[in-house]
């Protein structure tokens, strides 16, 4: 019978992962796709200053929510310990000392929020008007509530991951992500106000929470209490979470940043036009992801298993490559149809983000191409190299970001995110790269270089379409794309394609015919 019951509940876990992996693509790509429909209609009843706005105080609310300390992820590991183990005690014992720690945290963020709250008019009192800084108040007290619930609530999240119950997380995402912008636009049917969406978002936020709850306790059973003070357990928890608190930390100065910035010098308009063009770079990073999580297991299986570098980089090489093709299709279409399309999509105002966007996007493709180079640091166990440079870069554009954004605006802090990129991804960790960990970065560029010259005949091909053919509309604008990637296609297929690329997407297409 106990035989049964673990075939049972291993099949269970299996299936929860499958499924889970399913649902985290159809959540991946339902974000991406309800974004492109929701950002425009949401800005239809938003001004530029509404929404700046609301970006401008979203950033600064940012800066808390990073005091999760990165404890979430090693909540789940420790956690896990213990529940392979069957050790009833112990699981109850860590979710009460993480309780503990999240209950202080919670306490100094709001203590932090209340500072900041009385000092808003100093901060930005030269940028917003009356009107805006009253808005902002507002604005920053419901965000505030919304990151004091959501820090504590990381317990539960841990918990669910930890059972691997991960059909309900990623359902969860998919309804809140399906449902919130249609509740948001009702409610600006109503009264077009920016405190209407913080208000959903909030709303939506603490239903959520109270769902991980219920299920927490009522489904997976789980009981928190202090048996005792498990001094070398803690100091071993925060420890595992440092790094993983650092790259929070330093995520958040590198994206987030320059909004701040350019909300004490620029004001809410400046802003909102440099957050929708951060967006749009956040879009170009996350289709780079899904991609990279495609070829994620094999490369993670390989490189821990052997230390043989050649078939090292010849992965490094192949994912290289087929992520060039994709996301330079992407670049290269932004380039030509970017402006174009920003016009239609969110209007004329915010066609400004296109250069801000472009100026970012350019150096940000080696990284996003060179991404298996972090799967190799980690299953070489040296990514913490990565993360001191990210800290460096950070506050390198941060010093660079303030002049620059006095004289040039959205523009210069752009210039400055993308000088801070060439600077660490682009030249100190590909000679890190190249020289400690023995990846051939010098047989990585060639065989990119490769590949460059379809790029650039079909780049050259589009622009004359533009020059010739004027864009009129959005259906003129949608035969454009479609004929661009119909000749990039055909251009690498028969210049820069190798014959195993050739064959991956043969196989692709020859499943596609199957289904």
């Amino acid at each position: 019978m106990k035989i049964n019951n673990k075939a049972g509940r291993f099949i269970l876990v299996i299936n929860q992962r499958k499924l889970g992996v399913i649902l985290s693509y159809i959540s991946m790509f339902l974000h991406i796709i309800i974004g492109f429909a929701y950002v425009p209609i949401l800005l239809s009843y938003l001004d530029k200053s509404q929404y700046g706005l609301y970006q401008l105080m979203g950033s600064v609310i940012a800066y808390m929510s990073v005091m999760d300390f990165g404890l979430s992820g090693t909540i789940t590991r420790y956690y896990s310990r213990y529940l392979a183990l069957g050790d009833k005690k112990n699981q109850a014992n860590i979710l009460a000392l993480s309780a503990l720690i999240y209950g202080s945290i919670t306490i100094l963020i709001l203590i932090a929020g209340v500072i900041v709250y009385f000092n808003l008019d100093s901060i930005f009192s030269k940028s917003l008007t009356v009107d805006e800084l009253f808005k902002a108040r507002q604005i920053f007290i419901i965000m505030l509530f919304n990151v004091a619930i959501t820090i504590p609530s990381h317990i539960f999240t841990a918990v669910i991951n930890a059972n691997e119950r991960f059909i309900f997380i990623r359902l969860l995402s998919i309804i809140q992500t399906l449902l919130q912008p249609f509740v948001v636009i009702a409610i600006m049917l109503y009264k077009a106000d920016v405190l209407g969406l913080v208000l959903v978002q909030t709303f939506f936020n603490l239903i959520t929470i109270i769902l991980k709850i219920y299920y927490s306790f009522n489904k997976l059973k789980i009981k928190i209490r202090l048996y005792f003070w498990d001094r070398p357990l803690l100091m071993e928890m925060l420890g595992f979470s440092f790094f993983i608190f650092l790259n929070m930390i330093v995520d958040q100065i590198y994206w987030k940043t320059d909004q701040v910035i350019l909300g004490i010098i620029s004001g809410t308009s400046a802003v909102a036009l440099y957050s929708f063009a951060a967006q749009l770079d956040s879009y170009y990073t996350n289709f780079s992801s899904i991609i990279n999580d495609v070829f994620l297991p094999r490369i993670y299986a390989i490189t821990a298993k052997t230390e043989d570098m050649s078939e090292i980089n010849n992965i490094f090489n192949k994912v290289g490559r087929i992520k060039f093709f994709i996301m330079s299709l992407i670049l290269t279409g932004f380039i030509l149809y970017g402006k174009d399309f920003i016009g239609f999509w969110a209007g004329e105002d915010f066609k400004p983000a296109y250069y801000m966007a472009l100026i970012v996007m350019i150096p940000l493709l080696i990284p996003l191409i060179q991404n298996t180079g972090i799967i190799i640091l980690q299953a070489k166990n040296k990514h913490d190299f990565r993360a001191k440079v990210y800290v460096f870069i950070a506050i390198l554009k941060i010093i660079i970001s303030i002049p620059l954004a006095k004289f040039y605006g959205g523009i210069g802090c752009a210039i400055a995110t993308a000088f801070s990129l060439i600077v660490g991804n682009v030249v100190i960790i590909n000679i890190y790269y190249h020289k400690e960990i023995e990846i051939n970065i010098i047989r990585f560029a060639k065989e990119i270089l490769s590949m460059t010259l379809p790029v650039l005949i079909a780049l050259t091909i589009g622009a004359m379409g533009n020059y010739y053919i004027e864009t009129a509309s959005i259906l003129s604008l949608g035969l454009k794309i479609i004929t661009y990637t119909f000749v990039f296609v055909i251009l690498m297929w028969f210049m820069g394609l190798n014959d195993y690329e050739k064959g991956l997407f043969r196989g692709f297409l020859m499943k596609l015919k199957k289904r």
